[in-house]
Order: C-alpha cells, then sequence, then structure tokens
C-alpha cells in the first residue's frame, strides 16, 4: 500500500485505484487588519513622538530603514510594562502572530520587545484600559483572556538592515474582537522604551 517512485523520488500510497504521491499539509494564513490606522483601533499604554502603535500594524510601513514613522515605541524610559491594543473591528479567530522586531537601520535592536503575554476579548471596555496591571474591571463589567502561545518571546533583531518575519503560534479556539500585548521588557537598551516595528494577527485561511 505504500512504496518509493524512483522518477519522481517521493514516496507513494495507493488509494484502492491509483498510486499518489504523500505531500505534506501547509496552513494558509490571512492577516487580519484594523479598520482603519489610526489611535481609535490600535494604542499603547504609552508612545513616543513619530513612533505610534497603529505604524507597527500599518502593512504600507517600510521594514528596512529608520525606524521613525515606521514602528512603535514607547515614550522614553518606559522599557518595562506596556500594553499594546489592537480592535479589529469584529470577532477573528487569531492563530497566528506575525511579528518583525525594533530596529533602526539594523541597529538599536536592543530597543525591541522581549517577553509577553497575549490576551483576547470582546469587551469595549477591555480596550480602552491601558492600565498593565489590571486584566479585568473589580466590578466584572469587563474582562482579558489569557492565550496560550508557542513562545513567550519576541526573538531580537539582527543587526542587519532587512526584513526578518518571525511567527508565533497560538492554540486559541476562541474569537476576539480586541487583542493585548503585555510586554514586560526589551532587550536591556534604558535609553529608549519598548519597539516593535511590525505586528500583524492572522486567521488560518484554509490548507495547500
Amino acid at each position: 500500500s505504500i512504496h518509493y517512485n524512483s522518477t519522481i523520488k517521493m514516496m507513494e500510497f495507493c488509494n484502492g485505484t491509483d498510486w499518489l504521491p504523500i505531500g505534506l499539509a501547509e496552513v494558509l494564513y490571512a492577516s487580519q487588519y484594523p479598520p482603519a490606522q489610526s489611535g481609535t483601533y490600535v494604542t499603547a499604554t504609552t508612545n513616543y513622538t513619530g513612533m505610534y502603535p497603529y505604524y507597527t500594524t500599518d502593512p504600507t510601513k517600510s521594514l528596512t530603514g529608520g525606524n521613525s514613522l515606521n514602528s512603535w515605541q514607547s515614550s522614553p524610559g518606559n522599557d518595562t510594562n506596556q500594553r499594546f491594543h489592537i480592535d479589529l473591528g469584529s470577532s477573528k479567530l487569531i492563530k497566528r502572530i506575525y511579528y518583525e522586531n525594533a530596529h533602526n537601520s539594523g541597529i538599536k535592536t536592543a530597543c525591541g520587545a522581549k517577553d509577553f503575554t497575549f490576551w483576547g476579548s470582546n469587551d469595549p471596555g477591555a480596550f480602552a484600559s491601558l492600565t498593565y496591571s489590571i486584566d479585568a474591571d473589580p466590578n466584572g463589567t469587563w474582562a482579558w483572556h489569557q492565550l496560550s502561545t508557542s513562545q513567550t518571546s519576541f526573538n531580537q533583531h539582527s543587526s542587519n538592515n532587512v526584513a526578518e518575519p518571525r511567527y508565533i503560534l497560538l492554540t486559541n479556539t476562541e474569537s476576539y474582537r480586541y487583542y493585548a500585548f503585555k510586554f514586560a521588557n526589551n532587550y536591556g537598551d534604558t535609553t529608549c522604551g519598548i519597539s516593535v516595528r511590525r505586528i500583524e494577527l492572522q486567521t488560518e485561511n484554509g490548507w495547500k
């Protein structure tokens, strides 16, 4: 019921009638963006002038060159405990995070986000609350739900002025409209805050 085809150099199996090659299935993903790239839909605890949160979710921004107008950075000195919130406009089942960590033409990579947790909610009150330590309203009107991720830190960008896509998988089975990163720290640069070049939240979009 299984053999090696030396002509096409692949293993084949018999489906009862024909011999067919054995292949690997690949999941396809689609990026889900906020309804608009603005402070209405993408916010953070703090930001540096010219490096607003919604620059990080905007796919038209450059992944190379200078970081100003192309990425988010918290205000200088705020290199710990920063929230980063995204409103997708409607509930989406996010299964993968695509990110490019911080760099400025290949330098200042230690400003990049490091340890994080990831959260989902369908409550607008959760999206509006940017206090790092509060994950639920004491009165019970809203709450964030922590989601499991395949890793709990962003990789530091290399010291090269290049695009460097990274991916983190989720086992999440619930759809949420609002998503939050809680960034605990950066890679040790105390002269800047916490910074990320690109974040795109992705849904599964079929197989090939």
